[in-house]
């Protein structure tokens, strides 16, 4: 009885008949139909055939099939199509563990590696980029130093990309003298790996050292610039973040999805609304697709800049919305204390079946808390283990605690304190609380448990002279700031953001440096002395 290889594209069934086919014709239309496949089911219909006709032991054409698997997000189906290869080779060994590194199952690729290795077949240098990424993302130093001197052995010294990712994996585990010594050591070096030192300088903290670098850089792209750009976010000097984005229009460059959104995010830190207006204006004028990944991050910079209706009107434009579109905008909602429009995004997402994580149920407590909600709060809190199989973070602990602190719920957010190893941000919370209720008792008691764990924090006394300075102690309140005086700790200057004409204003509490100061100051006197003007006069009576 003959048999037949069918495919379905769409509506009809394509039948091939293949009664005076040779089995290498039948590989090859295996493997065009493959090409064309479309859609998960169309690729198990081609499997079933695949098999039906004794063509599964083709390592060319099963490694198409498994592609296809990864780039369909089911790595669990590729690796059932390879279990079925019985002499599975190199080129295969490798196209899983590319899948796998794509799909971040990075354990699962160094699997694959040592296997391939246990069954007697020789690693190249396709193989060796993907298995260095594997250790790099998990942070698997000793693994990647001993793959790293494999490669060497085996003549790699000189291979660009097996070298770039040697030198990514040191950077990715803050070895930065390893790395600079395979960069040093590299006879080519092409953008990419200087844009790998780059980042591993950046991921080290020492952007200053990076600018140096960047600054030698033969050439420069998109991703150079991006670093530069998130090096200045990751150290909190969104100012030059923006400048860098500046200099990067006039140096030419155009900037690519992941430049934008790295820029919005220093946009969002430092809540300059009108820049933020401007870079979405730039992302629609050039045509860059407003997809889940860059929504959210403009969901993220409307909020922060206190734009809560263009965060809004992003989110209902976004087609394919993933469960960070939710996230951003539920925290949006949150913390401009729209906390029961925050729930209703919420239920929608659960409708969605989207999948509900532990940023998700953060934003739904802090929602709660904003808006005054505790029943539903310590609802949602009992529920997460139950419901939604989320195991509570300190993150999550201490939205409840500053939820049931902040009406005045003390006996159940201490018990919710001494029931985990509280940090210094959740006992902080509490304590804040403690300020708001004057319960100067608990503060203090608070505020000991904080020296115990920071000694040095200039924080904690002065947590303690202005819970006595709610209570009206002044005198005990004086002495702690007399204390402070003599032991020399210094408060951390406070600092805000005002955005004037398009320009950002930086203000630290006691700096002279912004060069408009005298008439700032001045204009501060004054009105400090028409507020004690209309006090008085409020205090005279009519």
């Amino acid at each position: 009885m003959p048999s037949s290889l069918a495919f379905v594209p769409i509506q009809t069934p394509v039948i091939i008949h293949h009664k005076t086919n040779t089995r290498q014709q039948l590989e090859n239309q295996a493997y065009s139909l493959i090409q064309a496949c479309k859609t998960f089911k169309q690729m198990t219909q081609i499997h079933a055939h695949i098999i039906r006709n004794s063509i599964h032991q083709n390592n060319f054409v099963v490694t198409k099939l498994v592609a296809f698997c990864f780039s369909s997000h089911n790595p669990s189906y590729a690796t059932r199509v390879f279990d079925q290869v019985p002499t599975p080779n190199s080129f295969l060994y490798n196209n899983m563990i590319k899948g796998f590194v794509d799909v971040d199952s990075h354990e699962d690729a160094l699997i694959f590696y040592f296997n391939m290795m246990n069954h007697g077949l020789q690693p190249n240098n396709f193989t060796y980029p993907f298995v260095l990424k594997a250790c790099s993302e998990l942070l698997a130093l000793e693994e990647g130093k001993a793959l790293h001197g494999q490669t060497l052995k085996l003549g790699f010294s000189s291979d660009i990309y097996v070298q770039t990712s040697s030198l990514d994996l040191y950077g990715s585990c803050h070895e930065i003298v390893a790395a600079h010594q395979v960069f040093d050591r590299m006879p080519k070096r092409d953008v990419v790996a200087w844009n790998a030192i780059l980042a591993s300088y950046v991921r080290c903290g020492l952007v200053e050292v990076a600018k140096d670098l960047f600054e030698d850089m033969p050439i420069r792209n998109a991703s150079s610039w991006t670093t530069m750009i998130g090096g200045y976010l990751q150290v909190g000097d969104s100012r030059e973040a923006l400048e860098y984005f500046r200099l990067m229009q006039i140096d030419g460059v155009r900037p690519d999805k992941m430049t934008v959104v790295t820029v919005l995010s220093a946009i969002a830190d430092m809540g300059s609304l009108d820049t933020g207006k401007w870079v979405h204006d730039y992302v629609k004028k050039n045509g860059i697709e407003i997809d889940a990944f860059m929504g959210t991050a403009l969901i993220d910079m409307y909020s922060k800049c206190g734009s809560i209706q263009d965060a809004r009107e992003i989110f209902k434009g976004i087609n394919l919305k993933t469960v960070s579109c939710y996230n951003a905008i539920i925290s949006g909602l949150a913390v401009h204390g729209l906390g029961e429009e925050a729930i209703e995004v919420f239920k929608d997402a659960e409708k969605t079946g989207i999948g509900i994580d532990d940023v998700t149920m953060i934003g739904v407590l802090t929602a709660c808390s904003h808006s005054g909600l505790v029943s539903l709060g310590c609802w949602f809190f009992n529920s997460m283990r139950k419901i939604y199989g989320i195991e509570p973070k300190m993150e999550h602990y201490g939205c409840m605690v500053d939820l049931l602190g902040k009406a005045g719920r003390f006996d159940e957010a201490m018990n919710m304190v001494e029931s985990i190893n509280a940090d210094l941000v959740v006992l902080g919370t509490l304590a804040f609380a403690c300020r708001i209720h004057g319960n100067v008792e608990l503060g203090e008691q608070l505020a000991m448990k904080m020296s115990k764990l920071d000694p040095t924090n200039s924080g904690l006394l002065v947590l303690k002279s202005n819970l006595y300075a709610v209570e009206g102690r002044w005198e005990e309140a004086a002495g702690v700031r007399r204390l402070m005086k003599d032991k020399g700790v210094q408060k951390k200057p406070g600092c805000s953001w005002i955005e004037v004409n398009n320009v950002v204003h930086e203000f630290v509490a006691g700096d002279n440096s912004h060069p408009r100061s005298e008439e700032i100051y001045s204009k501060l006197v004054e009105l400090s002395e028409l507020t004690k003007l209309a006090t008085e006069i409020r205090e005279q009576g009519p």
